[in-house]
This record gives C-alpha cells, structure tokens and sequence, in this order.
C-alpha cells in the first residue's frame, strides 16, 4: 500500500471516482462528504494525505485547515486542494487558507499522482524522529517550533537573461535581497554558499521536447549533487503543461506554478517554499547538532564513551576480517585530583582541554580519541602493530610532560601521563565481543602497571610484546 489518502467531496460521484483512481494506484482511501465528518475520522483512519474539492467547499476551507492544523494529528498534514479555478487570484484566495497546494480541473491522472507523491515526500522530509520525549529533548528538539517570517535567497534560471529578470521582478514583497539571473550552466556550478535557497526554473518557453528535457535534466541534476540537492524548486510551466508538470514533480521539484500566475501568487508561492526551506534547514541542523552532542565529550570535544565503545567494535570488526592489527592505549593523567585541589577546577578543565587538544595534534586522522573517564583518555590505532603503538605512546608522554599549562598568568602546571597498551593481530583475532573486553582489560591492566610503577610511563600488555 502506497499510503491512506483521506478524500472530502460533497458530491459522492466525484468521490467515487476519484476512489477508483487512487485504489488502483495502491492507495488506502477514506471518502468522506464534509469536513466534520473528515474530523470526525482523523483520529481513527490517520490519512497520510488530504484531498478537499476546494471550490464547492471554499467558504469553510480556512475554518477546517485551521482546526487541522491545530490538531496533533493533523498538524503536518499535507491538504491538496482540487477545483475549478478561474485566474490566478482564485488559486491564490485558495492557497491562502492555509492548504498546500491546489490542482485544478481537469487534470491528468498523471499529474494528481505526481502532486500525491510529492506533497508525501516533503511531508516525510520535514518530520520530526519519531522518539522518545527524554531522547527528543536530549537531541535538542523543541516542543514547539517557533514561527519565522519567511526568508531566504533566491535565483533565478532562465536562458533569456531579460525574460529572467521580468520573473525577478515579480518576486517582491519578500526580504530575498537582490534574485539573482543566471543560466542552467552556471546554476549547476554553484557550490557552498553561492547556493541558494530556492531556485525559480523558467521553462515558460519549453514547449517542444527537446526544450524540455533540458529543465528535466536540470532539475534532476540539480537534485542529485550535494551542494545543490537540499536547495527548493520552483518550475514555472506553459499553460496546459500537466505531463511536463508531472514529470518535474517527479523529478524533484518543489512545486510547479503556471505562466499566467501573477505577481501575488507566485510572491505566495516564493514564501511557502523559503519558509519550508527555513524549516527543513532548521531540522536537519537540529539534528546534526545534537547527533554530535550525544557523541561528544562537552568539555574537550573529543568522543565520549559511548561512541568510543561502539565505534571500537567497528575497528575490531575490521582487524577480524583483514587480519591486520589493533593497537588500544588507555591514558590517564597523573595526580590529577591534586592539580584540582591545588588550582582549582578551572585550571583542571583547562589542562583536560589541553591535553585533548595535544592528543589531536600528535596522532594521526584515522586514530579514535575519546575521553572515557575524568581524567582518562582512550585512543584505538587501526593498523598499528606493538612497536608503533609504544613509540606513538611515548611521544605523547614526552610532549605533554614538557609542555606548560598556563592560567591566568601564574605559574605554569606541568603534568604527566601513564599509558597502557594491548594490541591485537593475527594470533590475537577480534573475533567477538567479548575478545574486545578482554582487549580493554588487559590495557587498563598495562595503565596500572605504569600506575603502580612509579607513574609517567608507558607499560605494553605482556602478551602483546
């Protein structure tokens, strides 16, 4: 099944048909002939996606959107709204009640499927993970969003530079700045932040084929490169262009919008999908960054221990199967409790840092480095066999044992560090977990042995030697 499609028409023959098309495209329908009575099934059928006639229904469209979206079912909700549109102020007055976009009669079978899929694919894309409410908060989601006027830049892709800037004209009312006018060529040059965060496609004047498959093409390149992809697109079309409308949608266009449209529809349109862009943006940051702190020690940046542990199984993994080796060393700073009572935690946070930051400095790109205790720090090298692991080890003793920690403009703190080392290979394979415990094991057995030894020394695991 392709998804439920919830159907709100008053006149049952309309609803029928439409039933038909869309159960032969494999979708779940829910007819209903009015607006409460669509209320009244939200709950119970939970559509993916709503179908109003918008104009037989337009006087109480808005009060239904309204009650929709302040529903936690319906509030993502996408709404299409079908009907017999006359002009461009007629969609827009349509628009404006808060649906999402609107088709009008007659269309293309191919078209309406087209829109279904596309307005489910943003719904998708603009979800929030569906998780638990104290892993939410820890992702840093809020519990609601706030509300930003719609921002963004946007550019322009025209062959006719002055057909182009006639469009850029017509976007107003909005704080864009300047849009931008440039060529399909130069659009799919852009990289970093010379991307925009909409880009207009005018292929008002595609009318033959091969005309056509040039904004197909540019439509799909522009959502295949990474720079580009998470950029909105808006096409806009020849009157009576429902194929080519179809086609780009499934392609990876935002929306598509008619020539005849007028200067406040497509300022509408412009601001529905920067706002959608901002919001997108916004998630997909959101997410990122609290990715990163889940896997992230706060004070010196470097892993924590759970992503260490986990991501240690993946170089473990990897040693099995090449059967190359797997240095693990376990750091620990010594007397590090009396740099706290004499200087206070302030100057031992800063030493932490310190460290961490020398430990980035002195190991190569492909080691992992975690802080996995207070003042213990834990480092895998892929690849390294006892005698690499010893001398890394002792070069970073040597280093941070000579370098002066400064604060405030006292004294420097000189510290020093005890290391212990166990190395996996061939006659050691990581062949489960428990062969990686015991891994660890024998390196905090090693650190212990430096510990117990006088500290400042690096001990190798004796069954590594």
């Amino acid at each position: 099944m392709s998804g439920r499609v919830m159907i709100v028409d008053p006149v049952s023959t309309n609803r029928i048909v439409l039933k038909v098309k869309l159960l032969a495209a494999r979708y779940e329908v829910v007819p209903c002939a009015s607006f409460s009575e669509a209320l009244d099934k939200l709950e119970a059928e939970t559509p993916d996606i709503i179908l109003v006639e918008a104009s037989q229904l337009a006087d109480d469209l808005s009060t239904f959107v309204a009650t929709l979206r302040a529903s936690r079912l319906g509030e993502s909700l996408p709404v299409l709204g079908l009907g017999h549109f006359e002009n461009s102020a007629d969609r827009l007055n349509t628009l404006l009640s808060g649906i999402d976009d609107i088709l009008a009669k007659p269309y293309s079978d191919s078209l309406l499927q087209a829109r279904i899929r596309s307005l489910l694919r943003a719904r998708g894309d603009g979800q929030e993970p569906d998780l638990p409410d104290e892993t939410r908060r820890a992702l840093g989601f809020a519990e609601s969003a706030a509300i930003f006027e719609p921002s963004g830049s946007v550019v322009i892709i025209s062959a006719g530079e002055l057909v182009g800037r006639r469009l850029a004209l017509s976007i107003d009312r909005l704080r864009t700045g300047h849009a931008a006018v440039v060529e399909p060529e130069r659009a799919l040059e852009m990289r970093g932040s010379a991307v925009p965060d909409l880009f207009v496609i005018d292929a008002r004047e595609s009318r033959t084929r091969q005309a056509q498959d040039k904004v197909f093409h540019l439509i799909a390149d522009l959502r295949s490169r990474s720079d580009t992809r998470h950029a909105a697109q808006l096409v806009v079309l020849p009157q009576t262009a429902d194929d080519m409308a179809a086609m780009s949608l499934d392609l990876g266009a935002s929306e598509t919008i008619p020539a005849e449209a007028d200067a406040d529809e497509l300022s509408h349109r412009v601001r529905a999908l920067l706002a959608r862009k901002g919001k997108l943006d916004r998630l997909r940051n959101t997410l990122r960054t609290g990715l990163e702190a889940a896997m992230t020690d706060p004070l010196t940046g470097l892993h924590n221990r759970r992503f260490a542990m986990s991501y240690l199984t993946g170089l473990a993994q990897r040693s099995f199967e090449t059967g190359r080796s797997l240095a693990v060393m376990v750091l620990d700073i010594d007397h590090f409790k009396q740099v706290n009572d004499t200087y206070g935690h302030t100057v031992g946070d800063a030493v932490l840092v310190g460290v961490a930051e020398l430990l980035r400095k002195n190991l190569r790109s492909v080691d992992l480095i975690a802080r996995v205790g207070g003042e213990e720090f834990l480092v895998a090298m892929p690849e390294a066999c006892a005698d690499a692991a010893r001398a890394a080890a002792e070069r970073l003793r040597q280093r941070i044992g000579s370098t002066p920690f400064n604060h405030e403009g006292k004294e420097p703190v000189f510290i020093t560090l005890s290391v212990g080392i166990a190395v996996a290979g061939p006659e050691r394979p990581l062949n489960d977990l428990s062969a990686i415990e015991s891994l660890l094991v024998q390196a905090d057995g090693a650190l212990y042995r430096s510990k117990t030894s006088g500290r400042n020394t690096v001990t190798l695991d004796q069954s590594a030697a």
